[in-house]
């Protein structure tokens, strides 16, 4: 037995305290697993042993420093409440900043795939191919993006049909723009329309959305900048231009 497999067998009781008890291959969690780009089937086993193991680790060990002080019973307990929760929530923050950071990475890099799907749509590929060809050549700028698109190429050429890969791809990113594309692209199929036309459509919908937020985000930089101005260097430039003053005021008025 190997020391990976030890740890897996002394975490496994501790993971069962904290895992929940519906059908795993069907549960919320595993959705959220599969956003964070999570595929080792031993994670969840490690994820769930964070969470009973810090849930009990850190109240453990605030007690252990509360017992040197004394202080109040209820404030005490209130502390090892909050330490509990703290520690069983904390690998749930670990999980959503992964995902959000994991769904920003897609979300930057879907234009720019699109327009590569484009070309080689019209270049003479199939759908299936382009998606192959694609997601090689986004290993390095996006290697979430190309982790997906391997995924859907793999499960094209098992022999899943289109809509149902295109379904799992949209699940497994979770992203409503990637929704919207299958969407658009279980449509063209279904009614016979052009491929290209309908990534184009959506290429240039997107790219329209990532410019509205980028100019939302510059129309709210002069008030995102208001809190550092008045509190930090506008006290620092009252210090510097009116204090010799002062202290030359101060100097006439006790000679």
């Amino acid at each position: 037995m190997t020391t990976r497999q030890r740890i897996q067998r002394w975490l496994e009781p501790l993971g069962h305290l904290a895992r929940p008890r519906e059908d795993w291959h069907h549960s919320p969690q595993r959705i959220r697993f599969l956003n964070a780009g999570i595929r080792q089937p031993t994670t969840p086993l490690l994820y769930f042993a964070a969470k009973a193991g810090l849930a009990l680790l850190l109240p453990a060990g605030l007690a252990g420093l509360l017992a040197f002080h004394t202080g109040a019973l209820l404030l005490q307990g209130a502390f090892l409440i909050a330490a509990s929760t703290a520690g069983y929530y904390a690998p749930n923050a670990w999980l959503g900043l992964r995902i959000r950071k994991r769904q920003r990475a897609i979300a930057r890099a879907l234009p720019e795939l699109l327009d590569l799907l484009v070309l080689c749509v019209e270049a003479g590929l199939s759908l299936e191919q382009a998606v192959a060809r694609v997601g090689r050549e986004f290993a390095g700028a996006c290697p979430a993006l190309a982790q997906e698109l391997h995924a859907l190429s793999f499960e094209l050429a098992a022999g899943s049909s289109r809509t149902r890969a295109l379904r799992h791809l949209a699940q497994r990113v979770g992203l409503e723009s990637v929704e919207g594309l299958v969407s658009l692209l279980i449509q063209a199929e279904r009614f016979g329309t052009r491929v290209s036309d309908a990534l184009g459509v959506q290429a240039a919908h997107l790219r329209r959305q990532r410019h509205r937020a980028v100019e939302s985000a510059a129309a709210t930089l002069g008030l995102k900048l208001l809190f550092p101005l008045v509190f930090c260097i506008f006290p620092g430039l009252l210090v510097v231009l009116v204090g010799p003053a002062f202290i030359g005021i101060y100097r006439a008025l006790s000679a």
